[in-house]
């Protein structure tokens, strides 16, 4: 993942001043409790950024620090959790709104410290995200930001505690943002026809290279022949071209989209 140092809180219109050298990026994995600590100390001692959120680890929630022990992009985040005060703090960008397939992180601090289900965006809202990326892209629709998919999805009853968004937000929920989504078989031919039609899928994911429960991604398009990821975890990963058989064996079920 990358240090994207500086994403505190911008608004709409506002282009974010962004550094972003990569962190070293793995697969995740399953952190316990008594792992934290020394997980912690290891990214300080490589990173002097995660110095504060350390030496302050007894504030945080548990499941956020393993978040972030998994995921270290997410430290501006993290860092800025305990003064944050759950409000959206920003729409979409200028850049984000001219570009086919906007990548939108679950814990962007425009959106990501707002309650969504029974956690905070930034930790349960993939689904979401997926959504707002693909409205926004099929649309141009400045307002069907994340937080706006997760404010609707949680008001008509898409989310349910302990288990997380229902899939029925992609076929029916979806319609309410101008958009199309249809369930389509798991095989190459026709993953590979709608993508290069213009058509992205959402995907939701077994544990594997995106997540050690359940996740939700979008495959945005195909490029040499392999396809770019929009994951709303991970600029890293969203930064990589995936070969579908690898990504094939990691789809639970999959939808592709169009504009209504």
């Amino acid at each position: 993942m990358c240090t994207e140092a500086v994403c505190v809180h911008y608004f709409f219109g506002e282009e974010p001043s962004i550094s972003s050298p990569l962190y070293a990026s793995e697969a995740p994995r399953e952190i316990q409790s008594e792992e934290i600590e020394s997980r912690l100390k290891e990214l300080t001692d490589k990173y002097p950024e995660f110095e504060q959120i350390y030496n302050d680890r007894a504030l945080y929630p548990e499941e956020l620090l393993k978040a972030l022990c998994n995921n270290p992009e997410m430290v501006d985040y993290v860092k800025g959790y305990l003064d944050a005060d759950g409000k959206v703090t920003g729409g979409l960008t200028r850049k984000e709104l001219k570009t086919r397939m906007p990548l939108l992180l679950q814990w962007d601090p425009r959106w990501g410290y707002m309650d969504y289900g029974d956690g905070k965006m930034a930790l349960t809202g993939c689904a979401p995200a997926c959504l707002s990326m693909v409205a926004v892209s099929l649309t141009g629709n400045k307002r069907a930001t994340p937080d706006a998919a997760a404010e609707f999805a949680e008001k008509n009853g898409y989310y349910v505690n302990g288990t997380g968004t229902k899939w029925s937000l992609m076929t029916e929920g979806c319609r309410s943002f101008g958009i199309c989504g249809r369930e389509i078989s798991l095989n190459k031919s026709t993953v590979m026809h709608e993508l290069e039609n213009g058509h992205p899928i959402i995907c939701a994911m077994r544990p594997g290279d995106f997540t050690t429960a359940g996740h939700f991604i979008v495959l945005a398009d195909v490029q040499e022949g392999k396809i770019r990821v929009n994951d709303p975890n991970s600029r890293t990963r969203s930064r990589e071209l995936w070969l579908y058989e690898t990504l094939e064996r990691q789809i639970k079920n999959l939808w592709t989209f169009t504009r209504l």
